[in-house]
């Protein structure tokens, strides 16, 4: 089943940022990486559509960072921090479990349009669903702010500049499954 704001062709109705990025957020209903460009090229459509997808996660001071790769089209990195999202939409301690496997919504979104331009639903590993659980756990323990947050960001962008050598050098990438309805 899609959440309702992640249907092919239709307007996404959720906030967007105002330039091209890679969003991840791990609220209650789970993990969602959102790649919100502009004028997004066909390739690119079919790229997410069909080929491997590959994620990683680690920590950096209070920051959960996902790394991702989509076949050869696309790679990079997103940052979060559940205590950035309103209250009601955060993961609980008590929705976290180590023994799960998580599903991830991958959406393809031209920023400029709004029109979702495709969908994959992916199946996440015990392992990196451990690692998520891991970082979100921290999290709930290290609340910081806005301000904090983005001087957080500043310093693991200057920490890593080359997020193409970090995706290759990171032990942490795995390959994806699709979702199926039998898992």
């Amino acid at each position: 089943m899609t959440p309702e704001n992640l249907v092919v062709g239709k307007t996404y109705s959720g906030s967007l940022p105002d330039s091209d990025i890679a969003v991840f957020e791990f609220s209650k209903s789970g993990p969602e990486l959102r790649l919100c460009f502009s004028s997004i090229p066909d390739e690119i459509v079919r790229a997410v559509e069909e080929s491997d997808c590959y994620i990683g996660a680690m920590q950096v001071r209070d920051l959960g960072v996902v790394l991702w790769k989509i076949g050869d089209a696309m790679a990079g990195d997103a940052q979060f921090h559940v205590f950035l999202y309103p209250p009601e939409t955060r993961p609980t301690p008590e929705v976290l479990n180590k023994d799960i496997r998580y599903t991830v919504w991958l959406t393809l979104i031209d920023r400029q349009s709004r029109v979702v331009r495709a969908v994959r639903r992916l199946r996440l590993s015990h392992k990196l669903s451990a690692m998520l659980n891991e970082i979100v756990a921290y999290q709930h323990g290290n609340h910081i702010g806005r301000e904090e947050y983005d001087a957080q960001v500043s310093e693991y962008q200057t920490r890593y500049p080359d997020v193409a050598a970090l995706i290759q050098s990171t032990e942490t990438l795995e390959k994806v499954e699709p979702y199926r309805e039998s898992d």
